[in-house]
């Protein structure tokens, strides 16, 4: 069978190796175009390369392109198409956003423009290409038509600015897509599925992950190069693609839980989105290393302030502390899926 495993762990492994070769490349290519920011967090404020999330951006485009044509059914290959499409256009203004700069109420703006190819490319061929029939708990299968379309349209925006919004320590972002994709993998083997919803599912959730391990390597803490709008855009639109073409929305909606309540208690906190630079009050602040949470409270709500508030802590265990609360969202979708399948058995 095409969709077998084997085949797809060798392309995940491909793509790991090919990410992991050509994102010291990129980070060197930015920092010689002066591309690069500082590392706020280190007492020594190192500077770093930035934008270099194109590295695993444009590996996963390959591969997707390639799933196209390994893809086992029409179905599967329609819906690996779009995938590819709209992650090019989320990738290319990711690169814009990276050197350019949109402002806070047009990239989640574009974003949604974005997406429109989820509803107005539904249908080819006589064939439907999303189903609007997600499996629940407690509920199974539902009928939710004229709702799910007008959701469909958030698929891309949302998962993008919430991987955007938690990207702000040393390799949380990548870390966390790894967990979420590798998440996304695991429930393929627990939801029951179509042939097409399994192979979409379980490639571009293996490949994401794979090249996200590959970049995440030089990405860790003490980080050698930063994602970048490109990276972060880029793997939050792919987890929202992943969800709705693998049929498994609500499960990776609860793995996303951690970067949905960041962005929530951000944008309640700020009463809306906000350019950075309008921002008065910083949420942290850090000195010699170590980070302490803001006392104002204008300073905006964030997950990393909320795990400050107690006691400072440095880096490198705030990341550790994000990363458990991100397996904990992982586990609480795995018991997800295993409660939809025993609804749908």
């Amino acid at each position: 069978m095409i969709s077998d495993i084997y085949l797809i762990s060798i392309f995940a492994i491909l793509g790991f190796i090919a990410t992991y070769l050509l994102t010291p490349k990129f980070g060197n290519f930015m920092m010689s175009k002066g591309k690069f920011g500082k590392d706020v967090h280190k007492k020594d404020l190192p500077e770093i390369p930035e934008a270099g999330g194109i590295s695993f951006m444009l590996v996963y485009l390959v591969l997707l392109f390639i799933g196209i044509y390994i893809a086992p059914t029409q179905l599967a290959r329609y819906r690996m198409t779009i995938i590819l499409f709209i992650l090019f256009l989320v990738t290319l203004l990711g690169l814009y956003d990276d050197f350019y700069r949109l402002s806070a109420l047009a990239k989640p703006g574009i974003l949604v423009i974005l997406s429109l190819p989820i509803v107005l490319f539904n249908e080819y061929n006589g064939i439907q290409i999303a189903n609007p029939s997600p499996a629940l708990p407690f509920v199974g299968y539902t009928r939710l038509d004229i709702v799910y379309w007008g959701l469909a349209i958030f698929v891309v925006a949302i998962p993008s600015n919430a991987s955007n919004m938690l990207d702000v320590m040393n390799g949380v972002m990548a870390g966390s897509g790894i967990l979420i994709s590798l998440t996304a993998f695991i429930v393929t083997y627990i939801i029951p599925l179509s042939e097409s919803a399994i192979f979409v599912a379980r490639y571009t959730s293996l490949t994401l992950a794979a090249v996200l391990f590959g970049f995440w390597i030089f990405n860790k803490y003490p980080a050698r190069i930063f994602a970048g709008d490109t990276g972060s855009l880029g793997a939050g639109a792919a987890i929202g693609l992943i969800a709705i073409y693998g049929e498994i929305e609500f499960v990776l909606i609860v793995a996303l839980l951690v970067h949905i309540m960041n962005s929530f208690s951000i944008l309640s906190s700020l009463k809306g989105l906000k350019d950075r630079h309008n921002i008065r009050e910083r949420p942290v602040w850090v000195e010699d290393g170590v980070v302490y949470a803001s006392k104002n409270p204008k300073a905006p709500i964030t997950l990393v302030r909320l795990i400050v508030a107690r006691s400072p802590l440095p880096e490198n265990l705030i990341i550790k502390e994000i990363m458990k609360l991100v397996i904990f969202s992982c586990v609480l979708a795995i018991i997800t899926a295993y409660l939809i399948r025993v609804e749908l058995s």
